[in-house]
């Protein structure tokens, strides 16, 4: 057999072995905070500023607090994962989240207490989200590993799609607090199931350390710098998606044609991350992060020149399907898998650090200038650096 086809071999055992794995992570961060937690947010701001009077930003600044919650929580729970395994956090997590869920539902007109319970939802689903379930993956898979990491992140952009059609007309009829009643049960009914099944079967890597020495936050030149290539891109990425329609109904398009530009922002995502992850597989991954990583740079350039609207969003797109995978990825590649859990936590909670105050950024920045170009010319040095730094990782490391 010729190492090509013992490569083929190789990789299609991975996934005959490991597709319940790939399946069972797809469902479980759809349901999570970067999934159903994340995307059903812009369905409470209608009836929460009918209903109490706040504004657009303020019902909307949850999302900080949600952010913030992920910051906090995945490099601990990582190292936790690391120590004991997945299964047991998964399970208090997906218990522990409907019922957080349940405690929103019941908020009363004080915007103090929706802050702070979103912040509750959100460390509660600290088992919900990729810090979690990319290790399970990465356990699982080598050769293969950058398909089936895209593969579990499909996830969330199913969420995208699913949630708003299948949650805002209940919110019409009954309320937003029977939507937040209906996602507990949502999370419940499939999070619940798909953790107590993590774990079980899977393979046990040869680790060269003791359980109690794992799950150490692995910082090195290649980690580091991931690191802060998180956090800027998280900053920038989400302050570009976040205020593309406002931009694009500054500039003259109607509201409606607005609104269906952005939604090619979900096809775009949904497709980079398929193509990303096989091409890691197959590539140097840093060389593929910078090929697609130009296209918000470009997408820059193309709004700040007033350009035409839809490939900037198909672009934004590219980028957005390609920065959580390619993070999950990178830390699989230049840390001890070992080590995975508390080092790509560190990376995924910079990275929503970076999420939550990135967007309001953008938009003190327009109101300052009463322009969105400034925001945009910042966003494109900004993504130019992180293309040198991510040119700058080298060879992978040993594992």
């Amino acid at each position: 057999m010729t190492e090509g086809a013992t490569t083929l071999f190789s990789a299609r055992s991975e996934f005959a072995a490991g597709w319940k794995t790939v399946l069972a992570a797809a469902l479980a961060i759809g349901v999570g905070m970067m999934g159903v937690g994340f995307y059903s947010l812009g369905l409470f701001v209608a009836p929460l500023q009918a209903e109490f009077g706040w504004s657009r930003a303020q019902v909307s600044g949850a999302a900080t607090f949600q952010q913030l919650g992920i910051f906090l929580s995945a490099p601990l729970v990582g190292r936790l994962a690391d120590r004991i395994g997945n299964r047991a956090i998964a399970i208090v997590s997906y218990i522990a989240t409907p019922l957080a869920f349940l405690a929103l539902s019941q908020c009363g007109p004080s915007l103090i207490a929706w802050y702070a319970l979103w912040l509750l939802v959100s460390l509660a689903g600290c088992g919900t989200t990729p810090a979690i379930w990319a290790r399970v993956v990465s356990l699982r898979f080598d050769q293969h590993r950058g398909l089936a990491l895209g593969l579990m992140l499909m996830g969330t952009g199913t969420a995208a799609m699913f949630v708003p059609a299948l949650l805002g007309p209940l919110i019409v009829a009954h309320g937003w607090r029977t939507g937040l009643q209906a996602l507990a049960m949502i999370v419940a009914a499939i999070g619940i199931p798909v953790s107590l099944l993590a774990g079980r079967g899977e393979p046990r890597p040869p680790f060269k350390t003791q359980p109690g020495d794992r799950g150490r936050i692995e910082i090195n030149p290649a980690t580091a710098r991931i690191a802060l290539i998180g956090f800027l891109l998280g900053a920038i990425v989400a302050a570009l998606i976040v205020h593309l329609v406002p931009m694009l109904i500054d500039r003259g398009v109607a509201p409606v044609e607005a609104a269906r530009m952005a939604a090619l922002v979900g096809m775009a995502v949904l497709v980079a991350r398929l193509v990303v992850g096989w091409l890691f597989d197959r590539f140097h991954a840093p060389h593929v992060a910078c090929l697609f990583l130009t296209s918000p740079a470009i997408a820059c350039a193309i709004l700040w020149l007033h350009g035409p609207a839809i490939p900037a969003a198909l672009m934004l797109g590219l980028a957005a399907g390609a920065e959580v995978d390619m993070l999950a990825y990178f830390t699989s590649r230049y840390a001890l898998l070992e080590n995975y859990g508390a080092t790509y936590g560190l990376v995924l909670g910079l990275f929503s650090l970076g999420a939550a105050f990135g967007p309001p950024l953008f938009g003190g920045l327009i109101d300052a200038t009463g322009d969105a170009d400034p925001g945009l010319l910042i966003c494109g040095i900004g993504l130019v650096a992180i293309l040198g730094l991510i040119a700058s990782l080298g060879r992978y490391a040993e594992n």
